[in-house]
């Protein structure tokens, strides 16, 4: 039997209290990102999602919190690139960041960058989405 090689297109990352469901579209590739933790619960869709390809894989950023021009929060994961060969889905550990930039009200220096690192457990899966068939009563 040959051997199927084909990338994911859900990715399923947990740490701690932090739950992220990365997916693409099956049909146009669109992006979708799903994130339950500390910031509480977000959904992101298409262009509120920031996406760079490099040689080892996917790095996926999307803004969690920004507070006007005082505070902003971000979120940026590395989805590794990996195939799924024979199975649907592979369990692999990658890395995340939060990172929170805050400015000062006042003139003069004041900006703060502080960063958490985050080490994610993750799924990836091979979602095949397959159309309904339905039956016509005449």
């Amino acid at each position: 039997m040959a051997v199927q090689i084909q990338g994911p297109n859900l990715f399923e990352l947990c740490y701690e209290d932090t739950k992220i469901v990365y997916a693409l579209d099956a049909c146009d590739g669109a992006p979708r990102l799903d994130y339950t933790g500390p910031m509480g619960r977000h959904s992101f869709e298409g262009d509120a999602i920031r996406t760079e390809r490099s040689a080892r894989g996917r790095e996926v950023s999307v803004t969690l919190d920004g507070v006007s021009h005082l505070r902003t929060i971000t979120l940026t994961v590395f989805l590794p690139d990996v195939e799924l060969e024979d199975s649907n889905e592979l369990s692999f550990r990658t890395v995340g960041i939060h990172a929170t930039r805050r400015r000062s009200m006042i003139e003069g220096p004041g900006a703060e960058f502080t960063t958490e690192p985050l080490e994610f457990e993750g799924l990836a899966r091979l979602i095949e989405l397959r159309a309904a068939e339905s039956s016509v009563l005449l």
